[in-house]
């Protein structure tokens, strides 16, 4: 984590793991979320935190799914369903479900198929928030082999040469595992920065970096700036920023994802559905 993004000393508070993941838990179970899956959510949030991506830790997404159980965005009962199956793949419809509790069920039933056939292609529509896509990676890396993840995540970043936001994050993360060193893990958005840095940045004070965001025309700010205080999620700029210093890289793998994880799954494509989450 970027020294910008941490809090100050005297605003942290240490906890166990134990301690928190039981809290986190609870709070999930008081949402009507059942015991099983409240338990996944806090092992995720969890071991994100552990990880270091506090961006999709407890701390700052946490509220945000109780806020989404509370306004009815995201169901704490999904019945979820495979929609189609082959021997190698399959298309989840989640109903609503959130992200981070069904991504490890999708990459089981990948890690299955893969076993039976050599690989397995799981995609998801119809969810809430995947949170920290290398979770699910590890969760392949930890039974002997490479797993992908990746996301198309709304509406709030604006292609190379763009005045109005077409993709999202758009998150991809690859793990493999290890033989006498431990497992590889890549896990990155390809804007920028994750959407959820702003929120991060605001909380502790932090400024924005040139080459983040850009103006209400499309065009990168250039110079540190505060947080906007709204409308920051519809300038997020790509990976690499300007056109310059290789933004037309990071729009290129952003349509990547948005076809992996939209188009495939049968899920409206950002570009195409401002309120897709």
């Amino acid at each position: 984590m970027l020294e910008r993004f941490k809090p100050k000393p005297e605003d942290a508070t240490r906890v166990s793991v134990e301690s928190l993941r039981e809290v986190v838990s609870a709070i999930f179970e008081k949402m009507g979320v059942s015991g099983e899956d409240a338990n996944e959510a806090a092992d995720v949030l969890t071991m994100t935190d552990l990880r270091g991506v506090e961006t999709h830790g407890v701390s700052n997404m946490l509220r945000a799914y109780v806020n989404q159980y509370n306004s009815g965005q995201v169901n704490p009962r999904p019945n979820w369903q495979i929609e189609r199956e082959t021997p190698g793949t399959a298309v989840i419809n989640a109903d609503l479900g959130l992200g981070i509790i069904l991504g490890r069920r999708a990459m089981d039933i990948a890690i299955e198929k893969a076993k039976t056939v050599g690989v397995g292609i799981v995609t998801m529509n119809n969810s809430g928030h995947l949170g920290a896509v290398g979770h699910f990676s590890m969760h392949a890396a930890k039974n002997d082999m490479v797993g992908m993840c990746a996301t198309a995540a709304g509406t709030g970043v604006l292609p190379t040469f763009a005045a109005e936001p077409r993709f999202g994050t758009n998150p991809i993360s690859i793990a493999a595992p290890g033989n006498v060193e431990p497992p590889l893990l890549f896990d990155a958005a390809t804007s920028q920065i994750a959407g959820n840095k702003f929120s991060l940045a605001k909380r502790v004070g932090s400024d924005l970096l040139p080459g983040w965001i850009a103006d209400g025309e499309g065009t990168p700010i250039m110079e540190e700036t505060p947080v906007p205080e709204e409308g920051w999620y519809g300038n997020l700029l790509p990976l690499g920023g300007t056109r310059e210093n290789g933004s037309h890289k990071g729009y290129g793998f952003m349509l990547m994802v948005e076809v992996l994880g939209a188009f495939l799954s049968g899920s409206v494509p950002g570009m195409f559905d401002t309120e897709n989450f």
